[in-house]
């Protein structure tokens, strides 16, 4: 079963709210651990599935937000081959995307056989799983933010350890996170929950929260 389907239920919407974010860190592990985000598909067969899909127009929606232009731009997040029906010799990569100009998601289907595109369906969330781009953004954030890198050397000072001033000897998880509150930011903008372990596996009590589209830093405690 492919990694984004197991995300989703029957009705298309997206499962458990991450309220229980650790569920969701364990999800965007695996996600994070595969380099280019292709699932079952060769290199030449994800160059080719990139490629048609960045080629593809976004529908324009009155109704979807325009944020104007956006550091991240279009972000591919995953890249995987669709399950294949019994007796059929088709073979099809989904491609998701998010675009941060007008804060929609959506999947493209690929014919890999023919190369071309079969569909393009807009989905009705912006809690797709982070890629390693958006995770690289949201660790660079927090580190250029004096106030939560004062907070964790506080914590590092309390335990006998030195300060730092990046998370490179820190062990970072990364999860997007969907709050329970709709009244929330993070509710209708992808936001990055990072939750950092120090060498002895002790997680510190402070865990950064990143709003990828409004480029901003705060802790999770502050938001709620």
């Amino acid at each position: 079963m492919s990694y984004f389907r197991m995300l989703f239920r029957s009705n298309g919407q997206f499962g458990q709210r991450v309220s229980q974010h650790w569920l969701s860190i364990a999800a965007s592990l695996v996600l994070s651990t595969t380099s280019v985000y292709a699932m079952g598909l060769s290199a030449e067969e994800e160059e080719v599935a990139l490629n048609l899909a960045n080629k593809q127009l976004w529908q324009q929606n009155k109704a979807a937000h325009q944020s104007g232009p956006h550091p991240l731009n279009v972000q591919t997040l995953s890249v995987e081959l669709e399950e294949r029906k019994k007796g059929t010799q088709q073979r099809r990569a989904k491609v998701y995307q998010f675009n941060y100009h007008t804060q929609r998601s959506r999947l493209v289907l690929i014919d890999l056989k023919i190369n071309a595109t079969v569909s393009i369906l807009n989905i009705d969330t912006v809690h797709l799983p982070l890629n390693n781009d958006e995770i690289a953004t949201a660790r660079t954030m927090v580190e250029n933010d004096l106030t939560i890198m004062n907070k964790l050397n506080a914590i590092r000072l309390r335990r006998g350890l030195p300060s730092l001033d990046k998370l490179s000897t820190l062990e970072v998880k990364a999860s997007i996170f969907e709050p329970s509150n709709p009244s929330h930011e993070c509710a209708v903008q992808r936001c990055a929950l990072l939750s950092l372990f120090d060498q002895t596996r002790t997680v510190f009590s402070v865990e950064p929260l990143v709003n990828l589209q409004s480029q901003t830093v705060t802790t999770l405690q502050q938001s709620l």
